[in-house]
Order: C-alpha cells, then structure tokens, then sequence
C-alpha cells in the first residue's frame, strides 16, 4: 500500500475503532513488543476512568488499547503495524518476499542437481539488454533511464516505484501536522530569549490593567504569539516575518527564520514550510529554500521519488532521494551534482559517442570534458560525418 492509502487505514481506525476494521490478535503481542511503554500509558488512562472500566468485557478493552496505540503511532511505526489489519492489500514485492515452500520433489532435485545448478554463470549482457532488464517486466515498469557511468558501468535509473520515500528531516526544519503558526511560535519562544520578552511585552499592551497582574503563562503567551505571527491558519504574516528577524538578528548575527511556499499539482496545493536558520549553519539560505522546495514540498506533494545507481550485475549499488521535477529540465547535471561524478552521460550522449567507436585516449578524453565540451564535440563530428557523407552520395 502507499502512503496515502496507509493514512487511509490509519484514519479509518481511528475513527471506527480497531475492532470494527478488524485485525489479526497477533498485532498485540506485536504492539507490546515494539513499544512496551504503551502498555503503561494505557493502564494509567483505564485507571483515571474508574470503576466502569472493570464492567468492560475484554474484547472491548482489546479494541481500546489497539486504537490508542494507533492514534499515538507517526506513520513510520504505523507502517510496521499495518498489515496486521484486515484492509491492508499487500504489494507485488510483499507477495515476493514471502518465503517459498519447498515440495520433497523439488529437494529431491537440488540434492541431485545441486553442483550443476549452483555453478550456473551468469553470461556478460549488453548495455541495452540491461536498460531493457531494469525498465520492464513483463509489462513496462515505467522506470526512467537517467544517465550511464561508462568506465563504472553503471546505469542511474529514476524508479516508478508506489512507496513515496521518506525525506530527510534536518533539525531546522519547522513541520508537522500541529497547526502551523502555533509549531513556529513554539519554535521561535523556546529558541529566542529575545522573542520571548519582546511578545510579553506585546502582550502587555493588548491587556487591562487587571490582567496585566497576573502572571503571564506559557500557554497563553503561545497563544498570543500564534495569533500575532499568523496570516491564515497555513502561513505566516510578512510584516511579523520582518520583526522576527530582525530581533534574531540583534540577538544572535546569522540566525533567521527562512520560509518558503510550495505548490502541488491541484488547485489550492499549497504549503508555507519553515526553517529556523542556526548562526552555526553551514548551510546557504539558497540551499535551505532547495531543500524546502525539492524534499519536504515534493514529499507533499507526491514527486519525491528513489534515484537508483544500478552496477554491472543489475545489482542496487547507491540510492538516492530525488524530486523528479528537478529531472525535467537538466536530468544529467541532477545526476551529476548527486552523485558528485561528473563522468556521467546522458544515454543520448552515449549511444552517440558509441557510433564514433573512437580511440580509447579520445574517448577517455571525452569523459573528461564538461557537458557543453561534450555537445560541442559530438555536434563538430555529427556536421563532419554529415558532410562525408554527403560527398560519398555526390561521387
């Protein structure tokens, strides 16, 4: 199942109780197994409840204890859970990676013909045999053949894979499913001493003379501040952003509260992500607008996706997380700039300079240039064989 169909069931669960969704009673031990402090939690709940918690039969306590353990669960440890559930529908690769029964006839056949089968070799394939290996099945996979590492031999192949991977999440980054302003005042409040005294203040002249002698709690100043730096209830207000930094600035030179909209691909898709930029940063406030852009928004909105290195025998060498926009316009200098080789090629680069079939020190010397270097070269020798050719037809 994806993600979105995941949060489907999780949602269902927590709405209509686990019971009612119906689940395999193996995800109990399961649950006390991986998180045992839940245990806990819930015992203290059924106390604080009293007497009419012992009235309850136990399938009823059963269906409380695994529904609250859901609602607690971020998607990762729900993940884990999930197939314990009627709703779950396994994947293509769950059903392949369940464990094969071997009949006698079969082990009868791999003691005898164990040796033979166990010296198989696989024999060397060609490159387009490889390209075709990684990108169909018996239907077309739909995986995209990005670049070619000639001297590694290596393919980078953008997979259409259904699981949206995870992005990284740095420290500075400001998300969660908390209501937006109110994550960022929390932020701002427990990282600012000055924020801190500026919003009390603040808050001082919003009050009466009888409120201001009372003691200012936390929770209401975190209200007040989510109040005071929100523009909707999903971004923040300009002129606020301007005040906040510059009291960080003041505070602490190099601090900085960053953000950036993103956009999906329906109408109304939009986030306002945040990043609270530390003085100790070694990161440009370019590349944290990147990385807002094309790891946390393309995880949003569904184009993050795996960029895999493929080695010589089809085997996965490197992984990398990739936002497949950034693939439209320049794919190669993406690779490249991933991979941190610049040795790559773009496919049509390759099969081009493959129909050369020039000198190893040429060819070794075509690696070596950058890629305008490289389409200048094969341009000049596609005019060249253009006119050869045209002069053969004339004779």
């Amino acid at each position: 199942m994806n993600q979105k169909e995941l949060k489907a069931l999780k949602n269902e669960i927590m709405q209509e109780g686990a019971s009612n969704v119906g689940y395999y009673t193996t995800i109990i031990s399961k649950i006390t197994e991986l998180w045992p402090e839940i245990i806990a939690e819930f015992a203290k709940e059924m106390m604080l409840q009293g007497a009419s918690v012992a009235t309850l039969e136990n399938p009823l306590i059963l269906n409380a204890f695994v529904t609250k353990a859901i609602e607690k669960m971020n998607y990762q440890e729900f993940k884990e859970l999930a197939p314990y559930f009627f709703g779950y529908i396994q994947t293509e690769e769950e059903f392949l990676a369940e464990p094969i029964q071997i009949t006698r006839r079969e082990y009868l056949r791999f003691q005898a013909e164990g040796e033979q089968l166990f010296e198989y070799k696989h024999p060397k394939i060609s490159f387009e045999e490889r390209v075709r290996s990684l990108t169909t099945m018996l239907v077309p996979k739909e995986n995209q053949v990005i670049a070619y590492h000639p001297t590694n031999d290596t393919i980078a192949i953008l997979e259409n894979s259904e699981e949206t991977p995870e992005p990284f999440i740095d420290p500075g980054l400001i998300n969660d499913l908390t209501p937006y302003p109110t994550l960022v005042a929390r932020r701002l409040l427990e990282s600012s001493k000055a924020l801190e005294a500026y919003y009390r203040k603040e808050m001082q002249k919003s009050q009466s003379k009888e409120e201001m002698r009372e003691e200012v709690s936390e929770d209401e100043l975190l209200a007040f501040v989510s109040v005071k730096i929100s523009s909707t209830l999903f971004e923040l207000d300009a002129q606020e952003l301007l005040t906040i930094n510059d009291i960080l600035q003041k505070e602490t030179p190099g601090k900085e509260l960053i953000t950036h909209l993103a956009s999906g691909y329906s109408q109304g898709d939009r986030w306002e992500l945040a990043y609270l930029k530390e003085e100790s940063s070694p990161s440009e406030r370019s590349d944290i607008i990147r990385y807002l852009e094309h790891e946390i928004g393309a995880y949003y909105r569904g184009s993050l996706a795996w960029l895999d290195i493929y080695d010589s025998k089809q085997q996965i060498e490197e992984r990398y997380v990739v936002d497949r926009e950034t693939l439209w316009n320049n794919p190669l200098d993406e690779v490249q700039a991933l991979t941190g080789d610049p040795a790559y090629l773009s496919i049509e680069m390759f099969e081009k300079i493959k129909d050369l079939n020039l000198p190893a020190d040429d060819f070794n010397q075509f690696i070596l240039m950058n890629n305008q270097e490289r389409s200048r070269f094969l341009n000049k020798h596609s005019t060249q064989n253009h006119h050869n050719h045209t002069q053969t037809q004339r004779r």
